[in-house]
């Protein structure tokens, strides 16, 4: 049997060398965080997302996504950009200017997460009798409880996994494998608050969000997210959330930003991965066409939104902070074929702040 120790270096350096970060190998035991999850889905916190709750149950089962598994190789990618990013937007000041979360200014990070991914683990582990899976939002996995079961992290109450000292911005990858590989021994470390692996009395996440979708601890519902309404709905956004898409008109970083996990922590290593995405003004983004969509956001992951869940975005933050241009995107929307773009300039021009 090879070395353990062995083969968990290998790893680290490999998934290193290429930019990620090893968080390291566990189980596939995540019983008592699948039944947390299955009650996180019958309060309904997941709103209009069905796909969480298809296929509920092989979260709970990982044989089912690879017959024979034994292990679960968890590694991260760190995208924190190293410097902040400013936007100027029609006269609005740069660090007032309606923002897009950190994540979405990457180019689609799944291809380079499965691609990468495999070749990491395949040369670390070299066993081409072993089969595995990479999974990266590809797969019914609940990534942030095999996270934690490694013990070098832990998912704070804003519900993200917070890798210590390295902080939360992270997106997940995990690899089933049916090689046996010893899970890691992670001795948390003790020396103060932000290394002990706990959020403490900690509520910054809470006391910040915007909308109260952390009004309970270790709880998001997604029913007033900010994140949900900008990227998962489909329709109209209620008025309610709309004073927050002037500060962020796609996702929300709010609750990580303010975690003091992330003052140090892991910045983005892969220059590559960058896209200048925000290079649009708001008003082009609510006037464009499926060509300018295409060559402008095609590749990243703000495609989750399609064009129209952009264009609605952007009209609701061109209301919200008073860009000049409002008054022709309005006209263009009003004859616009899709009902939602319709609706959402309805509600501006009914909306008190602008009518009254």
């Amino acid at each position: 049997m090879r070395d353990q120790n062995q083969i968990h270096q290998h790893l680290r350096e490999s998934f290193g060398s290429r930019g990620f970060l090893f968080i390291g190998v566990t189980d596939l035991n995540v019983a008592e965080d699948h039944s947390r999850f299955m009650n996180w889905l019958d309060a309904g916190n997941h709103a209009g997302m069905d796909f969480l709750s298809r296929n509920a149950d092989v979260r709970g089962d990982l044989q089912r996504i690879l017959p024979g598994a034994k292990s679960a190789v968890v590694f991260a990618l760190p995208y924190a950009p190293a410097e902040p990013v400013r936007t100027a937007e029609c006269g609005v000041e740069a660090q007032s200017a309606p923002r897009i979360a950190k994540y979405a200014r990457l180019r689609d990070y799944h291809k380079i997460m499965w691609q990468e991914g495999d070749a990491a683990f395949s040369a670390a582990t070299q066993d081409p009798a072993a089969e595995h899976r990479v999974c990266v939002d590809s797969a019914p996995v609940l990534e942030r409880a095999l996270a934690a079961k490694v013990g070098s992290g832990f998912i704070g109450k804003n519900t993200c996994f917070i890798a210590g000292k390295q902080g939360s911005f992270l997106l997940l990858g995990v690899i089933l494998t049916t090689l046996e590989i010893a899970p890691t021994i992670t001795l948390p470390e003790q020396k103060s608050r932000r290394n002990a692996n706990t959020c403490g009395s900690c509520q910054r996440c809470q006391t910040h969000c915007p909308t109260g979708a952390l009004d309970q601890a270790w709880n998001l519902d997604s029913r007033r997210c900010l994140s949900y309404w900008t990227i998962e709905n489909r329709g109209t956004i209620p008025e309610e959330f709309w004073p927050w898409l002037g500060k962020y008109w796609y996702g929300c970083d709010i609750c990580q930003d303010v975690c003091p996990y992330n003052r140090t922590g892991e910045k983005l290593q892969r220059s590559d991965l960058q896209r200048p995405v925000e290079k649009l003004s708001l008003v082009q983004v609510a006037t464009m066409d499926q060509e300018l969509y295409e060559r402008t956001f095609g590749g990243t992951a703000m495609t989750r939104a399609k064009r129209n869940g952009l264009r609605r975005n952007a009209m609701i933050a061109i209301a919200v902070t008073k860009i000049p241009g409002l008054e022709s995107v309005l006209k263009m929307a009003l004859q616009d074929d899709d009902p939602v773009i319709q609706e959402t300039a309805r509600q501006i021009m009914r909306w008190p702040p602008l009518s009254s």
